[in-house]
């Protein structure tokens, strides 16, 4: 087998040496070489290390351990580390404290959320993600002094950004631009090093609707991100509704009202209220009237009253995305927004965010993502494919994605006790069959929705009479004895698969 020399170095003792190694040793037996070689250093356990290929930009590959070095294709003189695996990250959270946590370094991003979130006391991982904050250098964008009947585009990338659109996302607030972590890397895959600080966010609005004051974690992660939203203009509210949002938040920061302290320009209404209501005449004097409300309120009940009331908000949950869409009957394309929910996919306006159409996630048979494109096809429910422009097909994709993912998982749980973690919520399933005839046969697709009753709410049985018209038949056997029993007790459970009705025709 063919040997090259490989440059190893050691950043922990700043010592690099050329070792020769075959090409189908595993990263494991690599290891053991180089701490065979290097005996002049006072290194940790062995099992801390790791063998690891530099790239650009602080990034690079972890090698896995059963892998042969072939598989990363090395060449003679390349240079490799061998470092711990174990290393700092910083993790921000949505209402500014920063926690410094220990991870594997080699680890798949999938794999850290479990640990980052139970250091933290969140129990739900799959429903939280980490988001890359550094920004990228601003963009120069020069005056244009032509006839302005070409749109103007930046390359950014391999991506094309039309300045209108950009600026209509800023304006929206959409969720395009988050630089969400991939899962299925490593933070060194990605460029995030030990200097470099995350933001912990929901990313999958799921089970979410259970988290209550005996939850103070989740629900203050959950309260500010719905603060901020309303206050940043993601959720369009009317000026009364701002208000009430607005008092509930000042009982949360200053306890109960106070007519001797809590008067007019006491307030910061940038941090209570959206940019368009800050300056409207007569509204400190609304929030107060919210506010004095809200009076003997803890500040954890003040937490779950704002966001129950961010619940009930018809873009609730939803995640933005800037699309283009073609005009029907026309040859151009127009801004559209479309809105991805744990239940539905969205298409809502692009100025006020009115729901202007609705498919259910059941109803997605297939989807498709390209560079430029996503396109959406739900089968029999449509006689049409929904395709929109948008060069975030990807993360469109990895969304709706993950929630199946999610919905999957907690479907599947052995210990299921309602697919939200709720014990006291039934499952109500209905399996549909829209039938569709093309022209000689017919097709009948089935899929199965699944509902659930929140606790508190009940389920009504219908009572009817057991006995149905029929056909008397001479008995097989002649005639039988008759016995009598009680039934057992109703029992409650959640039963999966699939009911098939017939009808036997008389012989």
């Amino acid at each position: 087998m063919t040997a090259i020399s490989l440059k190893v170095d050691v950043p922990e003792q700043s010592v690099t040496k050329v070792i020769q190694f075959f090409l189908n040793t595993t990263a494991y037996d690599a290891c053991k070489v180089i701490r065979e070689k290097i005996t002049d250093t006072n290194l940790g356990l062995a099992k801390d290390y790791g063998l690891f290929i530099p790239g650009e930009d602080n990034s690079g590959v972890w090698m896995e351990p059963t892998r042969c070095l072939s598989f990363y294709n090395v060449k003679p003189n390349d240079n490799v580390q061998y470092r711990r695996k174990m290393r700092q990250l910083k993790v921000r959270m949505l209402d500014g404290a920063v926690k410094t946590l220990m991870v594997d370094d080699s680890a798949l991003v999938a794999h850290l959320m479990v640990n980052i979130c139970t250091k933290i006391g969140i129990m739900n991982h799959e429903e939280y993600s980490l988001v890359n904050e550094t920004e990228p250098p601003e963009l120069e964008h020069k005056p244009n002094y032509g006839t302005l009947t070409l749109k103007r585009k930046i390359k950014d990338g391999d991506k094309e950004r039309d300045i209108k659109m950009e600026n209509l996302k800023k304006k929206l607030k959409t969720d395009d631009e988050i630089n969400w972590l991939d899962h299925g890397k490593t933070l060194r895959e990605q460029g995030i090093t030990e200097n470099e600080t995350v933001l912990l966010k929901r990313k999958y609005f799921f089970s979410d609707r259970n988290i209550t004051s005996s939850d103070p974690v989740q629900l203050n992660l959950l309260y500010v991100q719905c603060r901020d939203a309303i206050v940043g203009g993601a959720h369009p509210v009317p000026l009364e509704t701002a208000c009430q949002f607005a008092g509930i938040q000042c009982q949360i920061q200053f306890g109960d009202y106070d007519e001797n302290r809590h008067r007019a320009g006491f307030l910061d209404l940038k941090e209570l209220l959206p940019q368009s209501y800050v300056k409207t005449k007569g509204v400190e004097k609304k929030i107060y009237r919210f506010h004095a409300q809200c009076k003997h309120k803890s500040e954890l009940d003040a937490k779950v009253d704002y966001v129950e009331l961010a619940r009930s908000l018809s873009t609730y949950g939803t995640t933005f995305f800037l699309v283009k869409e073609k005009m029907k009957g026309k040859n151009k394309l127009t801004p559209r927004l479309l809105g991805v929910t744990k239940e539905n996919v969205l298409r809502l306006d692009e100025k006020t965010k009115e729901i202007m159409k609705t498919w259910p996630l059941t109803t997605v048979r297939r989807w498709a993502a390209s560079p430029n494109t996503f396109t959406l096809d739900f089968g029999d429910y449509s006689d049409s494919y929904y395709s929109v422009q948008t060069p975030e097909g990807e993360q469109i994709s990895a969304l709706i994605a993950g929630y199946i993912d999610i919905i999957l998982k907690k479907r599947n749980a052995a210990d299921h006790i309602g697919i939200e973690g709720d014990d006291g919520s039934a499952m109500l399933e209905d399996n549909v069959a829209p039938n569709k005839c093309v022209r000689n046969h017919c097709r009948s697709p089935k899929a199965t929705i699944i509902q659930h009753q929140e606790s508190g709410h009940h389920l009504h049985s219908d009572v009817e009479s057991l006995s149905k018209p029929g056909i008397m038949i001479p008995g097989a056997n002649g005639p039988q004895n008759i016995s009598r029993g009680t039934l057992p007790g109703a029992k409650v459970g959640a039963f999966v698969g699939q009911v098939n009705r017939a009808h036997h025709p008389p012989s």
